[in-house]
């Protein structure tokens, strides 16, 4: 590259922005907003935490709202929020659908790292072999162990021994 050459299209990855409390009262927002956190870190995605509950954070509280939606019932969009930028991806209810279906990429309009799960599909390290299904067919049909035989021991007591050994009820 030259000096009048601009740099390679490529943009650095976008930190995705969570609005948080980080004083919040309520175990259900406490919850989803470590959830959320343990997730991103999992999978190396770059976050920015914005606490809106800090001093001085009275306009990014007020963005959050703006943007935000709300649940019914809620005078204010509460935390914890995400957004890709200054794009709006959803709440923790919407972050929570899209881990569970495999769709946490798209729902934060990122590139996808890992192949996507298809239903139906086996993984290559799960496939079993030939000979594996012929086996557990073969084992199927012949029992693992006889059944067990019962306890002689239980069976040569006397009636008087084997009432001796439990307790009776106070007479």
């Amino acid at each position: 590259m030259g000096e009048g050459e601009p740099a390679p299209a490529t943009a650095p990855p976008t930190a995705i922005k969570i609005f948080i409390s980080g004083n919040s009262g309520s175990k259900e927002i406490s919850n989803g907003q470590n959830r959320i956190i343990m997730i991103l870190k999992s999978l190396g995605i770059a976050m920015e935490l914005v606490d809106i509950s800090a001093p001085g954070m009275e306009e990014q509280r007020d963005i959050m709202r703006a943007s935000a939606k709300k649940k019914e019932g809620q005078r204010f969009a509460l935390p914890p929020q995400l957004f890709n930028g200054e794009k709006y991806c959803g709440d923790y209810d919407d972050f929570d659908v899209a881990n569970e279906d495999d769709e946490l990429e798209e729902f934060l309009a990122i590139p996808r790292t890992t192949p996507k799960f298809v239903p139906g599909q086996p993984e290559e390290e799960t496939k079993p072999e030939v000979g594996d299904a012929e086996k557990a067919a073969v084992a199927e049909e012949t029992p693992a162990e006889p059944a067990p035989a019962e306890n002689p021991t239980t069976e040569s007591l006397p009636v008087d021994a084997a009432n001796d050994a439990a307790p009776t009820p106070a007479e």
